[in-house]
């Protein structure tokens, strides 16, 4: 065994590559980082590939770090989390993800709901992240400014374009459209838009709510809210309430699929006919609509046509265009019982 692939006691490094391959530390670390590539004869690049595939090479990206002052690292900063806990979030997440390391970034997701302001740019920076993605709410001047003179590029996400980031503006309003235009259809004039309690999902639950009021404004019809966590006990405390008749909306749109479907057990518990006492609609049309009953009718979403990603690194390398940056969901009706 050739002695440079005899030492499990340490990670193989740079130089190891190069013994092994018979190069210079510089050409392995040409081939590998793929600078230079039209002046390194194809048998050297395969020769230095195989070396670093037998030792389990890794390039230690502190040692890039070092060398321009950041990792390509896109970190994600989840706040509480709550964004976790709704689908089209988490595919978004994933999607974005799988496209950054696509493009040669890592990606990490970050959640500490403690972290505010400066203390909030400290820790990001301390990773020597390319880029953080925030809700604009997370950036101050204070903090954009720390995380700039750290070389660290600060991109914003929310429905309103922040004066000190560059924002992805996410427009969930057609959502809250289609689902009360549906309601209203079916003839509904006294909607509920339920809106969850975790407040990671409040954005989202605001976009909708926006669009769902356009809508009912303009056929003279009345929209409230409701607040309802992801709690039998809640969902039941309000289906009881609306059991007695009195307030009791003829129309209710759940916010997503989740909540839809835990208050519509609970209508059923109570006594309540969907959709002869009132209609019910969810959002993102999850599979559990096909399981309840009566089956749940729901604002289907489709994966963005532009990823976020495109924009994060729009931003990073530079070329960011405030136009493209607009960003909404296509969404179709499935109409099914409720």
């Amino acid at each position: 065994m050739n002695a440079v692939e005899s030492r499990p006691d340490r990670p193989a490094t740079i130089a190891d590559v190069a013994r092994l391959a018979g190069v210079s530390t510089a050409t392995v670390s040409y081939v590998l980082n793929g600078r230079h590539i039209g002046r390194i004869p194809e048998r050297t690049r395969t020769k230095v590939r195989s070396a670093a595939r037998r030792l389990g090479y890794v390039a230690q990206s502190s040692a890039r770090s070092l060398s321009r002052g950041r990792t390509d690292l896109v970190l994600v900063y989840l706040g509480d989390g709550g964004v976790l806990r709704n689908r089209l979030a988490t595919t978004e997440l994933t999607r974005l993800g799988a496209e950054l390391r696509k493009a040669g970034y890592g990606f990490l997701l970050h959640g500490d709901p403690s972290l505010r302001g400066v203390r909030a740019a400290r820790a990001w920076a301390a990773l020597r992240p390319a880029a953080v993605l925030a809700d604009v709410a997370c950036f101050t001047r204070t903090n954009v400014e720390l995380l700039h003179g750290s070389g660290v590029v600060a991109v914003g996400v929310g429905r309103e374009e922040s004066p000190l980031v560059p924002t992805v503006l996410l427009d969930d309003s057609s959502v809250g459209r289609v689902a009360a235009g549906h309601l209203v259809e079916r003839g509904c004039g006294d909607l509920v838009a339920l809106m969850p309690r975790e407040p990671g999902l409040r954005p989202l639950a605001e976009a909708r709510l926006r669009g769902a009021r356009e809508v009912v404004a303009a056929r003279g019809g009345r929209i409230r809210t409701v607040s309802m966590g992801l709690d039998p006990a809640e969902a039941r405390g309000i289906a009881r309430g609306w059991s007695g008749g009195d307030d009791r909306p003829d129309g209710v749109f759940g916010f997503d699929d989740q909540h839809a479907g835990m208050l519509l057990g609970a209508l059923t518990d109570a006594g309540l006919r969907v959709p002869g006492d009132l209609a019910l609609v969810g959002a993102e049309d999850e599979p559990l609509c096909e399981m309840l009953r009566p089956r749940l009718t729901s604002v289907g979403v489709a994966r963005l046509r532009a990823g976020i990603a495109d924009l994060v690194l729009a931003a990073v390398e530079r070329r960011w265009d405030p136009a493209r940056a607009v960003l909404s969901w296509p969404t179709r009706l499935q109409r099914r019982e409720t």
